[in-house]
């Protein structure tokens, strides 16, 4: 009877490296879906503690300890889709050898920071953590967009369709990401006629989550791509 020892090729059963699983598509889908749930379920039901127009994502976590928990995982599940997304395009034989990885590996460490390092729940910044968090915060804003347009340039030969929604959506982000800025303005230079005119229009809190809405779509549409690799 045939057996392990005689057929040692046949018997041997199927490992899963680490980069089988931190490269799967579908678990990168799962996760921005996660985060997004995440994201509206704090939208929706702490918008009493929390306004989502006015106020950065970042003070959920001073509105309890549900939203801070809620918070904290809808970043790291966008954290850990990011590096799913890198991994497997990669494995799909698409150099990112160069600004794609730098830039990605960088908003990857930002998204990480901010979860990890809470903001100061004032306006000002009082502590190291509250600096750590702003400063990564700027990064999970501002990289994604336009490591997104690198990409798109990357997967085009894999995917024109899908190249071609990357770069239109970076471009999305890019505006929203100067959006962002523009809403800081109020702080940064109150003298300003344009930044007195933002003052009584705060909406900085509505544009932060919608970048957020707009990353999660750039990340998804490579993460479809790898899933149905997987499957072909």
């Amino acid at each position: 009877m045939a057996n392990y020892a005689t057929y040692p090729e046949v018997y041997r059963r199927p490992t899963s490296s680490f980069a089988d699983v931190i490269g799967n598509g579908k678990a990168a889908l799962f996760t921005l879906a996660v985060s997004a749930a995440s994201m509206l379920v704090l939208i929706f039901a702490y918008a009493d503690q929390v306004n989502p127009f006015a106020t950065p994502a970042s003070l959920y976590v001073y509105a309890g300890a549900k939203a801070a928990t809620l918070f904290t995982g809808a970043v790291f599940a966008l954290a850990f889709a990011g590096a799913a997304v890198t991994t497997g395009i990669r494995r799909l034989g698409v150099r990112l050898a160069g600004m794609p990885t730098v830039l990605m590996s960088a908003w990857i460490t930002s998204v990480v920071l901010v979860a990890l390092f809470p903001t100061d729940p004032g306006a000002g910044v009082t502590s190291t953590s509250g600096w750590i968090h702003r400063v990564a915060a700027v990064g999970v804003l501002g990289i994604l967009p336009i490591a997104g347009l690198f990409l798109a340039r990357r997967i085009r030969p894999e995917s024109a369709r899908a190249a071609t929604a990357v770069r239109w959506l970076s471009a999305v982000g890019c505006a929203l990401m100067l959006g962002c800025l523009a809403s800081r303005l109020p702080d940064m230079a109150p003298g300003w006629s344009v930044a007195q005119f933002l003052q009584q229009y705060p909406v900085d809190g509505l544009l932060q989550r919608m970048l957020f809405g707009v990353e999660i779509a750039v990340l998804a549409i490579p993460a479809g791509m790898v899933a149905l690799a997987r499957r072909s």
